[in-house]
């Protein structure tokens, strides 16, 4: 009995080593024959933005700080009252001005009475021409003296104005460093107060040389001024990574590169009916550049060694790796091939990463971007 299931679990043995081994299973790569086309980046800019109006407001009279009419984030309207500075010195100045002017005014009257009494008595030939003459001139010295009194009137109340400090323009009132009682004048380093006219804001940004020229090529064989009336709007991401509503247009390109940083100057507006954007903020301007004839791949159909990206172009039903040139799009899921693949050329679309040089593997042609 023993022996009987010795024998069989030996041919159970036998049978086994004498079945044919697994062939192995051809892995299928998805392929795609790549073709040029035209899209739209969008280049994010950072930018610093500036009302439309930002005034310094500095007083042009000096005195101590009466009044403070207003509080920073109030909306003023051009020629409001923001502070009142000590009035009574300008005061007493225009009343004396203005007692100048009736002295002077009587001082005349007296001189043009003499210089009839003068020609008067001339002809009855009892004074000289010498006499007349020297009436006239105390009568001339005296109107003078009349405008010359008048100008200080004028001056005394422009110095009285000035004691009132009003809004340039319509805006908010920034922050106010000061307080009643505080001696201020056309001397001081820091503004009473800044007034800022929003309802149109400028984002500042700098462009690279690249970008710009991308920029500009929407507009070719057109002056400047034209070609920024033609480029297309542009859009502003907040600080808080939202997207303001408004769009903008760029408005001026400064007309030299900076050699320090290799940037151009430009300066977006936008729209600010709500007053949303505050003048010393910071955002992004988001600029679109339409590319024209251009090779997209996906990113899954590159592999990366080195810091070089390459792709594996199928050449004979064999991987042929190549190194490419890319720029990611927006979507961060394709790239944008700058140099390395022409239009239909046949690469790996995915798992590039697992192909191996000159492999010889089974392809299946997927569809494009």
């Amino acid at each position: 009995m023993k022996k009987t299931i010795l024998l069989l679990s030996l041919m159970a043995v036998l049978v086994a080593c004498q079945q044919p081994e697994e062939k192995t299973v051809d892995v299928e790569y998805a392929t795609m024959k790549v073709k040029k086309q035209d899209i739209t980046q969008h280049y994010s800019c950072s930018a610093s933005l500036q009302g439309e109006q930002d005034v310094d407001i500095i007083p042009q009279a000096a005195g101590t700080l009466m009044e403070i009419k207003v509080k920073p984030g109030d909306h003023v309207s051009r020629g409001q009252v923001l502070f009142v500075i000590n009035q009574v010195p300008s005061q007493a100045e225009l009343r004396v001005a203005t007692a100048d002017v009736k002295v002077a005014r009587a001082a005349a009257a007296t001189a043009k009475m003499n210089l009839e009494s003068k020609r008067d008595l001339k002809s009855k030939n009892i004074v000289s021409d010498i006499q007349v003459k020297k009436a006239e001139n105390e009568y001339a010295t005296a109107l003078a003296s009349i405008e010359q009194a008048e100008a200080r009137v004028t001056n005394a109340q422009q110095n009285l104005s000035f004691t009132r400090v009003t809004a340039p323009c319509d805006g908010i009132v920034g922050e106010i460093p000061y307080r009643v009682g505080a001696l201020v004048g056309p001397e001081i380093t820091t503004p009473l107060t800044i007034v800022s006219n929003n309802k149109r804001m400028f984002a500042n940004i700098a462009l690279t040389e690249a970008a710009l020229l991308q920029f500009m090529e929407q507009s070719p064989n057109v002056s400047a001024e034209q070609a920024l009336k033609a480029l297309p709007p542009v859009q502003l991401r907040t600080s808080i990574g939202s997207m303001y509503p408004q769009e903008g247009r760029i408005e001026s390109l400064s007309g030299v590169i900076n050699r320090t940083t290799g940037t151009m100057s430009a300066r977006a507006i936008f729209p600010n009916p709500n007053g949303m954007l505050r003048s010393g903020g910071v955002a992004e301007v988001i600029l679109p550049v339409s590319m024209k004839g251009v090779i997209v791949i996906p990113q899954s159909a590159t592999t990366t060694l080195q810091d070089k990206t390459f792709v594996y172009k199928v050449v004979d039903n064999k991987a042929v790796g190549v190194e490419v040139s890319v720029a990611a799009t927006d979507d961060n899921q394709n790239y944008v091939v700058l140099k390395g693949l022409n239009e239909g050329d046949v690469i790996v679309k995915d798992g590039a990463g697992n192909v191996t040089e000159g492999e010889e593997i089974k392809f299946k042609m997927a569809a494009g971007i």
